[in-house]
């Protein structure tokens, strides 16, 4: 399938759209407006017969960054393991207060590990991609690295560095858009 059929399909072809336009087609006729008739010159239509193989690995599209798709692999693999480890490291709480405000630092941190663990897989797309996925590393572990931190020894020293983290986030969200 083309770009070309993948759109026409999208916009004309599927059944929502045809539903939209036979129904509004339908009402406009009701009320006695009828559509112009423009004349179609004939013009030959070429259509694909094969579709054509992609012979290159996804992997070298990333080109030179690649290494961030590496770093997601493990952010993620590292989020799974701080998840686990923060929900066994915290059954020992035995300050239900406590416990649950460890909980919810937790849960955050490792909410935002998982997000921008998965956004480091499109880093290669970017338009910047060095620089937005440098900030969204940095980012991602001075805030996830401090929220961990509170949570496991409920200390709020390094607070502002999630701050900063958070900024740098910002900043690599905002860098996709410029």
């Amino acid at each position: 399938m083309s770009v070309a059929d993948a759109m026409e399909y999208i916009t004309l072809g599927n059944p929502i759209s045809r539903a939209v336009i036979a129904s509004s087609s339908a009402m406009l006729r009701a009320i006695g407006l009828r559509p112009k008739q423009v004349p179609m010159k004939d013009a030959p239509i070429i259509m694909q017969t094969q579709p054509q193989q992609l012979q290159v690995p996804l992997h070298s599209l990333m080109g030179g960054h690649y290494h961030f798709v590496r770093i997601a692999g493990l952010g993620g693999a590292s989020a799974i393991f701080m998840g686990a480890y923060c929900k066994y490291f915290l059954k020992a709480v035995h300050d239900p207060k406590e416990q649950l405000e460890a909980q919810a630092f937790a849960d955050v941190a490792n909410r935002i590990h998982f997000l921008h663990s998965f956004a480091l897989l499109c880093m290669p797309l970017a338009h910047y991609p060095v620089f937005t996925g440098i900030m969204m590393t940095v980012g991602t572990v001075l805030f996830s690295g401090c929220m961990y931190y509170r949570a496991l020894t409920g200390e709020k020293q390094l607070q502002h560095y999630a701050t900063i983290g958070g900024f740098c986030l910002i900043g690599a969200w905002l860098s996709l858009v410029v």
